[in-house]
């Protein structure tokens, strides 16, 4: 089983290889893939995002990314709305799922206004390599899987990376290598363990 730092070399050469961001070999597919990663390499891989990213573009200045921390995301819309104090009192009045139960109503995800979804469509900058974290900091909020199909239809025409705390083996996502997700069958692995 390869390292952590050893797979994120990997993945640094496939993202400077041209057929990468020309999509070539996937058959038609959109370009999803997922990078999946032991849960205890998490501060790893936030680490080095940054680096990979400098480093990328040092090889190639062509190259050009974009990262959506789906965390900061939701802290930023609970804060621009002032819920933040009041999901706090939620949480100790009632319980932290009835909590999560209403920030997913007003996150609306899966719905035709998740706010995941039309703010990436609205900052997504064209042709920049897309870059998805922090789904593991969200959790149980939001599912990969219905992140990943909703983007479908935004995310069309560049490739977009998602950052996964667990194992993607089979086209099954299991969140920190305990928590199924559904089926996936979009996307493609990116570099083996």
């Amino acid at each position: 089983m390869k390292q952590i730092i050893e797979r994120l070399n990997d993945l640094q050469e496939i993202i400077l290889e041209p057929d990468f961001t020309n999509k070539k070999g996937l058959g038609g597919e959109i370009g999803f893939y997922i990078f999946d990663y032991d849960a205890t390499d998490e501060l790893i891989v936030r680490q080095t995002i940054p680096e990979l990213i400098q480093y990328s573009q040092k090889r190639n200045e062509a190259l050009r990314f974009q990262v959506f921390d789906l965390y900061d995301m939701m802290i930023r819309f609970f804060e621009k709305r002032g819920y933040i104090e009041k999901n706090i009192k939620m949480e100790q009045q009632k319980s932290s799922e009835e909590l999560f139960s209403v920030m997913r109503k007003a996150l609306k995800i899966a719905t035709n206004r998740d706010v995941f979804v039309q703010t990436i469509r609205e900052e997504l900058e064209p042709g920049a390599i897309v870059f998805i974290t922090g789904i593991g900091k969200i959790y149980p909020i939001l599912r990969s899987h219905i992140l990943l199909n909703n983007l479908q239809i935004v995310v069309e025409d560049q490739p977009l990376i998602l950052f996964f705390p667990g194992t993607y083996e089979d086209n099954k996502m299991q969140l920190f290598g305990e928590f199924k997700d559904d089926h996936y069958y979009r996307a493609f692995q990116l570099v083996g363990r």
